[in-house]
């Protein structure tokens, strides 16, 4: 269940990155790409921790 969270949290930080950028704010999008890739981080946590 945690990884589905995770996920579509990964999922709504690249859109807004995404967004962003194309509104010309650089550092927002830059900020919800870092968001992203800690979420992706703890999404292999858990998927790689032991059941």
């Amino acid at each position: 269940m945690k990884a589905i969270l995770l996920k579509n949290d990964i999922r709504a930080s690249i859109q807004l990155a995404r967004s962003y950028r194309l509104s010309g704010e650089r550092r927002l999008a830059i900020q919800f790409l870092n968001d992203a890739a800690e979420s992706r981080l703890e999404l292999l946590g858990v998927l790689h921790a032991p059941n």
